[in-house]
């Protein structure tokens, strides 16, 4: 059985403090990221589209393949875990994280359900380096709402 997230979306409330997103391709030298840099490399070299179509289908299949290995190895944190590994904290309305982002699209937070219990999904391939954590919610509670205001990301409970 295919399992399906829930992505949920990011309500940024500070918005006087957001900044232009990173994550377009930048001409300001090496101020922007690897993925960027991959892409424009490859957008450029319009006299190699049989070799682009290959590299991108190679890339994308080696991708899917890492992707499965880390989803099979990688450990489910408790709550409680994920809490201490990002200083977070939990209290009746929900779960409060210090992570700075500039827009909604610098992380995906999703979800699914598995044995009458949410499992949560963080990734980000900005923040410290990039970050792939999947955590149980506590037991009763669920995702309502996801919001960032001054480096603080909540996840709400309904």
């Amino acid at each position: 059985m295919e399992v399906t997230w829930q992505r949920h979306k990011i309500e940024i409330l500070d918005h006087g403090s957001m900044v232009e997103p990173y994550l377009q391709i930048s001409t300001k030298g090496l101020d922007t990221n690897a993925q960027n840099l991959h892409q424009n490399f490859i957008t450029n070299l319009p006299h190699l589209s049989e070799v682009r179509g290959d590299h991108m289908e190679l890339v994308s299949k080696i991708s899917s393949d890492i992707g499965a290995s880390k989803m099979k190895i990688r450990d489910l944190l408790s709550t409680d875990d994920m809490l201490n590994e990002f200083n977070g904290e939990i209290n009746e309305k929900g779960i409060c994280l210090p992570i700075k982002i500039r827009s909604a699209d610098d992380i995906i937070i999703q979800s699914r359900m598995e044995n009458e219990n949410q499992i949560v999904q963080i990734i980000s391939s900005n923040i410290n380096g990039g970050i792939f954590r999947s955590f149980a919610m506590p037991d009763d509670c669920q995702i309502n709402s996801v919001t960032s205001e001054n480096g603080i990301i909540e996840i709400l409970f309904l």
